[in-house]
């Protein structure tokens, strides 16, 4: 992946295999557009609108967001949206976000842990994602 930003923490047991993920800058500025690209494979079809987030912000040992929620309802939150059909086939997938970050976001370090599932009777772990999105000065 070309962004040292992202870790993704998926095995060959999660639904989606990430291939690539690319972040438009490289290093997220508070006040500006973010663009977020993920391409990867759907090993089976799965309902987008039903997958949960559980979304955990830390700045350093300290939790300051902890919440579940619908993978819609997070890009939402975040100024974006789920592109294309909700119910995605099995096969390559791909998803562009575009996130316009909050002027007001401290100069700190902070760590974004998201790990997500289908939802649903048969749920299975879609993704889990590690995020660095350090906002001091360089």
């Amino acid at each position: 992946m070309p962004s040292d930003l992202v870790e993704d923490r998926s095995d060959e047991s999660y639904v989606l295999e990430i291939r690539d993920i690319t972040l438009t800058p490289p290093f997220p500025e508070p006040g500006k557009e973010l663009r977020w690209e993920m391409a990867g494979h759907l090993k089976e079809q799965v309902d987008l609108a039903q997958v949960e987030c559980q979304l955990q912000v830390k700045l350093g040992l300290v939790t300051l967001m902890r919440q579940t929620v619908t993978l819609p309802e997070t890009l939402k939150k975040l100024g974006a949206k789920l592109e294309g059909d909700t119910q995605a086939p099995a096969g390559p997938w791909k998803q562009t976000w575009t996130f316009t970050l909050p002027q007001q976001l401290p100069k700190a370090d902070f760590r974004i842990y998201l790990q997500s599932f289908t939802g649903g009777a048969e749920e299975k772990d879609f993704m889990d994602l590690n995020l660095r999105a350090d906002f001091r000065r360089r």
